[in-house]
C-alpha cells in the first residue's frame, strides 16, 4: 500500500518529535561546572559510564569514567576476588542495565545485580572535578570481608600519555613521574613498550611485588615503582599544556595505569555485612594547571579527609 502525503507528514512529525524528545532527555542527563566541564551518560546510557568533555570541546570527549569497570567480592580476605558485575563480560550473571537519573549537580543510577546485591552510583560534578560514589547493598544474609567496584579513568586527548612523559605520582620528597625507574622506555617504540601496566604502592608498609618487573602470561608487562608514593594520587597533564586530570582516593593500596590507555586507578575496597551497605568512593580532579596544582588541590583536601 502507497504511503499518503498525509501519513509521510505524520510520521516525519512523529519522528521529529521523537528526537526533540530523545535531545531534552539527553539535556535532562547533562551538567555543566562552572569552568565549562560537561558530564553525560556515555553514549546511550545502557552502561554504568559517563563521559567527560572539556570547554570549548563539544563532541570530543576528554575522559570516559566507567563507574565502575566491575565489582567483585571476598568472603574472606585471604580469598581470591569473586566478580559480581562485568561491563565487558558476555556472561548475563554478571551484567545490569543502569537507570539513570539527575539530581541537582550529579547524575547517579541504580542497577540491580543477578548476584543479588544492588549498585547506586553518583557522579558529582563539582567546580574542581568528578566525585564518584558508590553505595553497594547487600539485603542477603552472608557477610563479606571485602567489596570493591574499581573505577576506570580513561583518558583521551589531550590528556593520552602512551610513554608516561607527563604522569606523575606524589612521593614523601615530592612530585615524581610515575616511570621515572624505567628510563629505557623513552628508547623504545610502542610495539616494545606495550602492552603494559604501571604500578605503584602507596605506603611503605604495602607488601613488595614477587618482582619489580612481572612477565605473565597474558603478555601484558607489569612494571612495579620501587619508591612507594605516599598518597593514593595519580594525575596526567596535557598536551598542549592547560589541563591536569588527576585521580585520588583516601584509602587505596596502589595506584596504577596503562599506558596504553592512558587510564588511572586508585580503588579502594570496604567490608560489606549481612543486611547492610558498603560505601566507596574516588575522585578525578579536573583542573587548569598542571600536576603541582593538582597535588595542592589533593593536600589541602585531605587534610581533612575529603576527596
Amino acid at each position: 500500500m502507497r504511503t499518503t502525503r498525509r501519513e509521510a507528514l505524520f510520521w516525519a512529525a512523529s519522528a521529529a518529535c521523537q528526537a526533540a524528545t530523545a535531545q531534552e532527555v539527553a539535556g535532562q542527563l547533562t551538567v555543566t561546572n562552572p569552568l565549562g566541564i560537561r558530564i553525560q551518560p556515555f553514549r546511550d546510557g545502557k552502561i554504568p559510564a559517563v563521559s567527560v568533555f572539556l570547554p570549548g570541546n563539544e563532541t570530543r570527549f576528554a575522559a570516559v569514567v566507567e563507574m565502575p569497570e566491575h565489582a567483585w567480592r571476598k568472603k574472606m580476605k585471604a580469598d581470591g576476588p569473586e566478580g559480581f558485575y562485568s561491563m565487558y563480560s558476555w556472561d548475563e550473571r554478571m551484567k545490569a542495565v543502569p537507570l539513570w537519573s539527575r539530581e541537582g549537580n550529579a547524575l547517579a543510577y541504580r542497577m540491580d545485580l543477578p548476584a543479588g546485591f544492588t549498585l547506586n552510583a553518583r557522579a558529582t560534578l563539582d567546580s574542581d572535578g568528578l566525585e564518584i560514589a558508590y553505595r553497594i547493598d547487600n539485603p542477603g544474609p552472608m557477610a563479606y570481608a571485602e567489596v570493591q567496584a574499581p573505577t576506570c579513568v580513561k583518558l583521551y586527548r589531550p590528556f593520552t600519555d602512551i610513554f608516561l612523559e607527563r604522569t606523575y605520582v606524589h612521593h614523601p620528597d615530592g612530585l615524581d613521574l610515575v616511570a621515572s625507574g624505567t628510563p629505557e622506555r623513552l628508547g623504545q617504540n610502542a610495539e616494545e613498550w606495550l602492552p603494559s601496566r604501571y604500578i605503584v604502592r602507596c605506603s611503605r608498609e604495602a607488601p613488595l611485588p614477587p618482582q619489580w618487573v612481572e612477565k605473565r602470561s597474558d603478555n601484558v608487562t607489569r612494571y612495579h615503582k620501587i619508591w612507594a608514593a605516599d598518597t593514593p594520587f595519580i594525575a596526567t597533564e596535557s598536551s598542549p599544556e592547560g589541563w591536569v586530570a588527576a585521580t585520588h582516593s583516601l584509602t587505596s593500596p596502589e595506584v596504577w595505569t596503562n599506558p596504553a590507555r592512558t587510564c588511572h586507578h586508585a580503588d579502594s575496597g570496604a567490608p560489606l555485612d549481612a543486611n547492610s551497605v558498603a560505601r566507596l568512593a574516588v575522585k578525578l580532579h579536573l583542573l587548569r594547571g598542571g600536576a603541582s596544582d593538582a597535588w595542592a588541590r589533593v593536600a589541602e583536601r585531605q587534610a581533612s579527609h575529603q576527596l
